[in-house]
């Protein structure tokens, strides 16, 4: 990567921090541009070299979060040897993600109730939607690992549990936005034993 390049990169990448930040504290519908120049100390023409308008600027950060996410998570399942210390392994790792976001749920229902009905809204369904498959294909592969291996009952539906395991950590995620004093950690620990032990063959 060239200098200039390089500098372009950060740059984008300051954007998308500062649009995050304000996001998070006023919402999606009250943010102006304005506000995220400022919060990245530029001026406002810059936001707009970098992004044609405030409903780029949010799909960007979606994509720059779940590229982040998924990174993190193959690292993590890369490192373990079992199917069920992967699948242990990734819920752990949910509960980290669902504290770090949660400030930015109540901006995701703010972009989605100003999407609706709108030229965007078809768009934000579809994103939405492939991030839910990717997850689900995911966990699902993980499951169908440790079915073949033995690991795993082999009548449990492995697309269903992942299904149901998605929709687990979006609803933890908005109970802990709307409740703060609930432990992420300690309930997933808690959930994480009692998945694996409906999977988990005897013998394994």
């Amino acid at each position: 990567m060239t200098e200039l390049s390089q500098k372009q990169a950060d740059k984008h990448e300051l954007l998308l921090r500062a649009a995050a930040t304000v996001f998070a504290h006023r919402g999606f519908t009250a943010t102006r541009i304005s506000d995220i120049a400022a919060e990245a100390g530029v001026g406002k023409g810059t936001v707009y070299e970098y992004f044609s308008s405030k409903d780029e600027l949010y799909f960007s950060i979606c994509e720059w979060i779940n590229r982040d996410i998924r990174a993190r998570i193959d690292r993590l399942l890369a490192g373990e040897t079992t199917a069920a210390g992967r699948l242990r392994a990734l819920i752990s790792e949910a509960a980290k993600i669902v504290i770090e976001q949660r400030e930015l749920y109540p901006s995701s229902l703010d972009f989605w109730a100003a999407s609706r009905g709108s030229a965007i809204e078809h768009r934000f369904t579809e994103a939405t939607n492939t991030q839910y498959r990717t997850y689900r294909t995911l966990i699902a592969d993980l499951i169908g690992d440790g079915q073949r291996s033995g690991e795993f009952r082999g009548e449990v539906d492995a697309y269903g549990v992942a299904t149901l395991l998605v929709s687990t950590f979006d609803g933890l995620g908005m109970q802990c936005w709307l409740d703060p004093s609930i432990d992420a950690t300690a309930a997933t620990a808690a959930f994480s034993d009692a998945l694996c032990a409906g999977l988990c063959l005897p013998e394994a």
